[in-house]
């Protein structure tokens, strides 16, 4: 592409698209001489067409949105009602203009009629501002809700906008009659102020709402939640709107035969007048700067020779619900995987069974490698301390708490434990210690009583050694204790050792868990 003329293809956008003339009829140049004959020449070829477009940035006069806020200040300038006002605690007042949510407590039933009042001060940022304006619009909206007791007496309250102590718009709050337990929404349309008023903090928000006993109706007092305040201030000034595109074609003679305005090349766009080429807007609207085309070889946009800007056209998607790929206002989407929270060449965490290990080259790799690993939940633990002596509370349950362990995770777990035990008789006697697993979070026996040791000696007899207890437990939430419960039972004679569940010379009590799957 060298100019911006016959021939080429220039940006096509919203249909708008050099047509080509229809090729005209083969013909004879003129009438055959006589002599000597001449044949007559083939058909004649359709010349190129002679259209062609531009695009250009334009800015228009578009209202836009200025930073606002509003301060909550002192009521009393905007009493409208003798002898029954109240002003709303500051700091509620200050909450609710801020969007959150506060009450208007009931009056005590003292005061007939009396209405509480929230008034906040607009605040505008002058360097949200753009141009000259002379004037801001300014609109609100609130949120109230009757706690009751008692229902709202006919018209209850009011949501205006003053400038000074002159009132610009007083919006009664209605359904007349709201019971206790309705909701009504106040609404202040968009109404013109002086921006030098609002910058002075002449502009103020008033909220008004009866909170006492009505003369008239005689309904008692009630309380009100207000909440979903919001504040809405928008300015405009010539060209100082919203950036978009104009392209005009034109025929072989200029005319201009199609103009489309979009916002980026394909979204169209209703531009408000007036309307100012971006290079005139010298008062901080926009810059003089043309646009600047970026030299990445990835940008399908170039300038021509003859300055023009030239796009491939639209890449048409296909329709099917598998096709990730869309157009946005930003271009050609096509979403990526998503790595967040897995680090690179690292795992999910300790918590998980299986850990995920991703790898790949810096920027935007085409092939990754992801690969995974078995990492279960486990724990061990030594049961570091004496043996309980179980002989001294034969017959009873002797919990080891030395031997807790914590099931973190719902899942399914293998538990196993070693019981070190030691058991035996001076002069004879008969006796056995069991053992058995409990969850203390839920009081459930994982396992029924193992024997540990058994003794049945007509004389003198020592036993030292270790058993194993053993299950299989699901939890369907974590965490979970799991602790070692043992018991000694005297069966005959006289048994003088009875001790298990510690640490000794020879061994030791374990605690062991491994889940097994989710």
């Amino acid at each position: 592409m060298s100019e911006c003329g016959c021939g080429n293809s220039p940006i096509a956008i919203g249909g708008c698209r050099p047509s080509k003339p229809p090729c005209p009829p083969a013909a004879c140049p003129g009438p055959r001489p006589p002599c000597p004959p001449v044949p007559c020449p083939g058909p004649v070829p359709c010349p190129e067409p002679c259209e062609h477009c531009e695009t250009i940035p334009l800015r228009d006069s578009a209202p836009y949105r200025v930073t606002a806020t509003a301060s909550s200040t002192d009521p009393t300038p905007y009493y409208t009602i003798a002898d029954t006002h109240a002003a709303l605690d500051p700091a509620v007042a200050q909450t609710i203009l801020n969007s959150g949510t506060g009450t208007f407590p009931a009056d005590d039933g003292t005061h007939s009629g009396r209405h509480t009042w929230l008034v906040g001060v607009v605040h505008i940022d002058p360097a949200s501002l753009r141009g000259k304006p002379t004037d801001v619009t300014v609109s609100a909206s609130v949120h109230v809700h009757n706690d009751g007791r008692s229902t709202a007496c006919r018209l209850y309250g009011r949501f205006a906008l003053w400038n000074g102590t002159t009132p610009v718009r007083t919006d009664l709050l209605g359904p007349p009659d709201l019971p206790a337990g309705g909701d009504d929404n106040g609404v202040i349309p968009p109404t013109a102020v002086p921006l030098a008023d609002v910058l002075a903090g002449k502009v103020v928000i008033e909220l008004n709402l009866e909170t006492g006993d009505d003369d008239a109706c005689r309904v008692g007092p009630k309380q009100w939640t207000v909440d979903s305040f919001v504040l809405t201030v928008q300015a405009s000034a010539p060209g100082c709107g919203r950036h978009f595109l104009r392209t005009t074609c034109r025929d072989c003679d200029g005319t201009v035969t199609c103009t489309t305005d979009t916002l980026d090349g394909s979204i169209p766009y209703a531009a408000v007048p007036p309307v100012f080429p971006v290079a005139s807007c010298q008062d901080g609207c926009s810059t003089a700067r043309p646009p600047c085309i970026s030299t990445d070889r990835d940008n399908a946009i170039v300038r021509g020779s003859d300055g023009c800007l030239y796009a491939p056209d639209t890449p048409a998607l296909d329709p099917s619900p598998c096709n990730a790929a869309r157009n946005t206002t930003g271009g050609l989407l096509v979403p990526r995987i998503g790595l967040t929270g897995i680090a690179p060449g690292g795992s999910t965490g300790g918590e998980r069974s299986v850990d995920i290990d991703v790898t790949g080259t810096s920027g935007c790799p085409e092939r990754w490698e992801i690969g995974a690993r078995l990492t279960p939940v486990s724990g061990f633990l030594n049961s570091e301390r004496q043996h309980a002596d179980l002989l001294a509370r034969a017959g009873t349950d002797v919990p080891v708490p030395e031997s807790d362990i914590v099931l973190p995770e719902a899942g399914v777990y293998h538990i196993d434990s070693d019981v070190r035990y030691a058991l035996g008789s001076a002069t004879g006697g008969s006796g056995y210690i069991i053992g058995w697993l409990r969850d203390e979070t839920t009081d459930t026996l994982l396992t029924s009583f193992t024997q540990i040791a058994a003794i049945n000696a007509a004389r003198q007899e020592q036993q030292g050694g270790t058993t194993h207890i053993m299950t299989e437990y699901t939890v369907t939430s974590g965490p979970r204790t799991v602790r070692l419960h043992l018991m000694f039972v005297l069966t005959g004679g006289r048994i003088t050792d009875a001790e298990a569940g510690g640490t000794d010379s020879n061994g030791a009590t374990r605690m062991r868990f491994l889940k097994v799957r989710d």
